[in-house]
C-alpha cells in the first residue's frame, strides 16, 4: 500500500478515500539549528513519525509543507520564514481541499513549534472545522510530546537545537549531524520578548547539546511514536 497521497492516480485515491483513512499533513521549517544540525531538522522529525504512523495505521501522508513561520531566526543564513498569513492560508486551503474530497480524519503534525507558527496552524484548522463540522482534525507538534521528557531523560531547560533535537536527528539522519557545535547561554530573561535571536543566541543553539547520542535519539523517537500513536488511536478510533 502506497503511503503518499500524491503517488496515487486520481481514481486510485478516490477508492482509498472511500476506506475513510487517516490523513497526515507534516509541516516543518527551514531554520538555523546551530553549527551542528541541518536546516531541515524540523522536517526530518515529523516525516519520520508520519511514515511510521502511516505504515502502522494504514494512513495517508499528504505532500509536506517544508516552510514555516520562523521570523526570529530569519537573520541566520539559510533560514527561510514565510508570513503568518501565508502559512495560515496555505494550511487552510490544503485541509479544505482534502476534506472536500471526502476525507474526515486529519492530523496536522508540525516539527516546528514556535508560538506564532502553531497559532497560524490552529487558526487554519479551526476555520476549516467550522465549515466541515463532521470532520475530526488534530493539531500538534511532536515537541508537545518530546518536552515531557525534560528533567527526566534530558536537561530541564533543553530547547531548540539541544539534546532532544540533536539526539533525534542523530537517530534519523546521523550523516547530517556535525560534532563541532557552539553554544552560548541565552542572556535574555525567560519572559523577555526577542524578535532577533541572532543578538542573544549567536549560534542559533538555545540549549547545550552536550550529552546527545544516537541511542538517546532512538529511545526518544520510539517513545514519541508510541505516545502519538496512542493519542491518534484514542481520538480517531483507528
Amino acid at each position: 500500500m502506497k503511503l503518499y497521497w500524491d503517488e496515487y492516480t486520481y481514481d486510485e485515491i478516490e477508492e482509498r478515500i472511500k476506506e475513510n483513512p487517516l490523513v497526515i499533513l507534516p509541516i516543518g521549517s527551514v531554520e538555523a539549528h546551530g553549527h551542528h544540525l541541518p536546516l531541515n531538522t524540523d522536517m526530518l522529525q515529523p516525516m519520520w513519525l508520519a511514515e511510521r504512523i502511516a505504515e502502522n495505521l494504514n494512513a495517508l501522508i499528504l505532500p509536506p509543507i517544508h516552510y514555516g513561520w520562523t521570523e526570529s531566526l530569519a537573520p541566520f543564513p539559510g533560514t527561510i520564514s514565510i508570513g503568518f498569513d501565508t502559512l495560515y492560508l496555505l494550511v487552510r486551503d490544503i485541509i479544505s481541499e482534502v476534506l472536500r474530497h471526502g476525507v474526515r480524519k486529519i492530523v496536522v503534525l508540525s516539527g516546528h513549534a514556535s508560538g506564532n507558527h502553531m497559532a497560524a496552524l490552529r487558526l487554519a484548522c479551526e476555520e476549516v472545522n467550522r465549515e466541515y463540522e463532521d470532520a475530526k482534525i488534530m493539531l500538534l507538534s511532536d515537541y508537545y510530546i518530546a518536552y515531557q521528557y525534560r528533567g527526566k531523560l534530558v536537561p530541564e531547560d533543553d530547547s531548540h537545537a539541544g539534546v532532544i533535537e540533536t539526539s533525534r536527528v542523530m537517530a534519523i539522519r546521523g550523516d547530517l549531524v556535525k560534532s563541532n557545535y557552539k553554544f552560548e547561554k541565552n542572556p535574555a530573561g525567560k519572559y523577555m520578548v526577542v524578535v532577533d535571536y541572532s543578538k542573544v543566541v549567536p549560534y542559533a543553539t538555545f540549549s547545550n547539546p552536550k550529552g546527545s547520542s544516537k541511542e538517546l535519539g532512538e529511545k526518544l523517537n520510539k517513545m514519541i511514536l508510541e505516545e502519538l500513536t496512542k493519542i491518534i488511536k484514542e481520538n480517531f478510533g483507528v
